[in-house]
């Protein structure tokens, strides 16, 4: 799989991932502590380099080989190219594997052996992905909550809403984790959940309510339009942030 992300898309990504990170983080942590983390379609490595904030060392981005090597913001040597349209794997299982508004990038006959692949990585899974109408760089798979649960489901792998309910109002994290970032286990990945998360154990039709009223608008006014223009639209807007960003910093 490849793509045409430029530095100004990586920049915008950066920015908006650590912001999030550092305040979602701490409570996916609160709810498995892990000790290592894989981290499918880590872009530069921003959610991980939060990790190591957090003082886990163990681990793993896995994106494709258009990702910059000079501009990782983890070690090189802890950078896996990989193509996520094609079924995946790493030499060993984490404590948790995440993958934060990757999967509607991917192609929909990609859909089952994504998600295979991230089973494959750990016995807990972080996830989110872009819902019909959010909206964004190529998003081509964009999917309910509830659709991505029934394929983990079908893996043996239920859903716990354990973060959402503590960022509904929190307008410091992006909309796209806030309302759509939902932990998934398997049975032997229950056995390290805490007890709130396993007390928000939920059927996947259930995932599918939430989010403001700008959010639910937002989907109402952009899910009608071709991805082109949605893309094009996006492009404009990350853009035209990153060099406020840059302005301001001179």
């Amino acid at each position: 799989m490849s793509h045409a992300y430029d530095a100004r898309f990586y920049d915008w990504v950066n920015m908006t991932a650590r912001r999030s990170a550092r305040i979602v983080l701490p409570i996916v942590q609160e709810a498995c502590a892990p000790a290592s983390v894989a981290d499918v379609g880590c872009g530069e490595g921003a959610w991980l380099a939060v990790w190591g904030e957090l003082g886990v060392a163990d681990v793993l981005g896995m994106d494709g080989d258009y990702v910059v090597p000079e501009r990782l913001s983890i070690p090189r040597e802890r950078f896996a190219p990989t193509d996520l349209a094609r079924p995946f794997s790493a030499p060993r299982r984490f404590d948790l594997a995440q993958s934060l508004e990757v999967g509607e990038h991917l192609p929909p006959a990609s859909t089952e052996t994504f998600v295979a692949g991230l089973c494959r990585l750990s016995d807990v899974v972080l996830f989110s992905a872009a819902q019909p109408g959010q909206g964004g760089e190529m998003h081509v798979n964009e999917r309910r909550p509830s659709f991505w649960a029934a394929h983990f489901a079908g893996h043996g792998y239920a859903a716990f809403d354990c973060v959402r309910p503590h960022l509904a109002g929190d307008s410091r994290v992006d909309p796209w984790y806030r309302f759509n970032t939902i932990l998934f286990a398997n049975a032997r990945g229950q056995e390290r959940l805490s007890a709130e998360a396993l007390a928000s154990r939920r059927e996947p039709d259930a995932l599918d309510d939430g989010g403001d009223l700008a959010w639910r608008l937002r989907r109402a006014v952009l899910g009608p339009l071709p991805v082109s223009v949605v893309t094009g639209l996006s492009r404009m807007r990350y853009r035209l942030v990153c060099a406020l960003g840059r302005d301001r910093e001179a």
